[in-house]
């Protein structure tokens, strides 16, 4: 190997600088690989959530979701421990997204299904439920929307 701008032959090595620096790239090209590893393990739903909404009239309902792993970025839903899912949370854009349709009751007694859509931080577990009204049983307008404030809390944090 021949150095720039010399007409002496070196040996055939990386000169000990070159080792060196070489070492520290690949240790923090191993430790931004760790890191990488580390913030996608924030975005695993599992186990038992508390789930509260927040209306925008500052009502408040509660309720408790047994999450476990479907797949990458995938997460069921489930009302008790090993239950029957009720729902599957996927990872879309760096948010968790579900949706489905939840049961409500009118003051008069009927009862209609609002289609909500849910989505919230990974890492902070905040986030919005919409939930959508697709007839005027409760006096509701059609095709009128809520957006509620949507908090998950790990059960046990």
């Amino acid at each position: 190997m021949k150095l720039s701008g010399t007409s002496h032959e070196t040996p055939n090595y990386l000169p000990m600088r070159y080792l060196a620096a070489a070492t520290v790239l690949a240790g923090l090209v191993g430790l931004a690989a760790g890191t990488v590893g580390t913030a996608r393990a924030d975005t695993t739903m599992s186990g038992h959530y508390t789930w509260t909404t927040t209306s925008p009239q500052g009502s408040t309902s509660s309720g408790d979701f047994y999450f476990t792993p479907c797949g990458d970025g995938c997460a069921s839903a489930a009302l008790t421990a090993g239950g029957p899912s009720v729902g599957q949370a996927k990872l879309v854009n760096g948010q968790w997204v579900m949706n489905g349709t939840w049961p409500q009751r009118c003051s008069d007694g009927s009862t209609t299904g609002l289609p909500y859509v849910d989505t919230w931080d990974p890492v902070t577990l905040a986030g919005t439920e919409t939930i959508t009204f697709t007839s005027t049983a409760c006096g509701a307008t059609v095709g009128s929307q809520q957006v509620s404030k949507l908090q998950y809390t790990q059960a046990g944090s």
